[in-house]
């Protein structure tokens, strides 16, 4: 019989595995071997998770702070999408393609980040169905929730995608630099100015 350390009460609410267990209950031994994968750290505003050009080999969780995703586009910085406080960030097409991404992962606030290689990840799940279950259905909702972005962008108004902004990322317009936002948008600082002041 395997007996696990006493903590594992206290791991139950580490939050990345907290966050799994709110979408399937897991195994002892499930829960055991993810918290031994999760690095922590505290880093500061401006730490760039991954650069341009890199392959992307980790998954991070913002624990406590914000990041985003960002890319250039004729000469343009075009913010992807956030992450904030409780969230999964992570340049996923090149962790599943191994190619180098030509997107970066930046802090924009100073932030406690939780980490995990995908590769230690991907052999967790092969371990333990429960947790390959769980993370199926956490993508599930990040593909929801993407193309639900793409809806916005397409047929609601900007006023209409600012307002599911602050539902997807609550907080974020008190703490996040305005052109980031309007780029995330896809509108112009103006424009969310005008906005916030109820005038479009």
């Amino acid at each position: 019989m395997t007996h696990f350390p006493s903590y594992l009460g206290i791991v139950r609410t580490q939050p990345i595995i907290a966050l799994l267990l709110g979408l399937r209950p897991l195994s002892d031994e499930a829960i055991a071997d993810l918290h031994a994968i999760i690095t922590e750290e505290e880093l500061k505003r401006g730490t760039e998770l991954l650069r341009m050009g890199q392959v992307a080999r980790s998954m991070f969780f913002i624990r406590k702070g914000l990041a985003r995703v960002y890319y250039h586009r004729e000469e343009m910085d075009v913010t992807d999408y956030f992450a904030i406080d409780g969230q999964f960030i992570g340049a996923v097409p090149s962790l599943f393609t191994q190619q180098p991404t030509h997107k970066a992962i930046e802090l924009v606030e100073d932030s406690e980040v939780h980490r995990f290689a995908a590769k230690d990840f991907e052999a967790c799940c092969a371990k333990h169905h429960d947790l390959e279950n769980a993370a199926r259905r956490l993508t599930a909702f990040a593909v929801m929730q993407e193309q639900q972005r793409i809806e916005s962008l397409r047929f609601h108004s900007a006023a209409e995608r600012y307002a599911l902004l602050e539902r997807t990322y609550p907080g974020i317009t008190n703490r996040c630099p305005l052109r980031y936002i309007a780029s995330y948008l896809n509108t112009t600082p103006v424009s969310v100015s005008r906005i916030r002041a109820g005038k479009q």
